[in-house]
């Protein structure tokens, strides 16, 4: 037997697991996701706010919005998030690169920027996220990002 079949062969048991895992915790995260919306309807806003979040965010702020120590801060009980709302819509707008400090832990990474996203878009994440994960923000309206998509930078 060529040592690319026992590698195959060896391999194989552990793919199908991990297919079969990832596939369990699938069904059950959208289980618990229909249970929730079921159990009392969501705020249009946080619903919208939610899509616009997995959709552009998660990849590096993760689902529970704990982000990557090291990588990318967390939003979840960010102090960034606190004081300077403009600040955080600027963020979002315009992207962010160098060091950065959150939570009293140094971050330098890229942040892209989505300026593609629509005041509403803008408005809806970010009051995604200010009430989410333990975060207890105001609310944001798009005007509010508007007003900083139009002043000079």
């Amino acid at each position: 037997m060529s040592t690319t079949r026992t590698v195959a062969r060896v391999r194989l048991p552990f793919i199908l697991a991990a297919l079969i895992a990832v596939a369990g915790c699938s069904q059950q995260s959208g289980d618990a996701a229909a249970s929730d919306q079921s159990a009392a309807p969501q705020d249009p806003v946080m619903a919208r706010g939610e899509s616009v979040y997995y959709a552009n965010c998660v990849a590096c702020h993760l689902p529970a919005g704990t982000g990557l120590e090291g990588a990318f801060p967390p939003l979840a009980g960010s102090d960034y998030l606190e004081g300077d709302r403009s600040r955080v819509i600027a963020t979002i707008l315009y992207g962010r690169q160098g060091p950065i400090t959150v939570n009293g832990v140094e971050y330098n990474g890229v942040m892209p920027k989505f300026a593609h996203l629509n005041d509403a878009e803008v408005a809806a994440v970010v009051t995604y996220i200010f009430q989410s994960w333990g975060n207890d923000l105001p609310a944001m309206g798009p005007e509010e990002v508007a007003a900083v998509r139009a002043a000079p930078r």
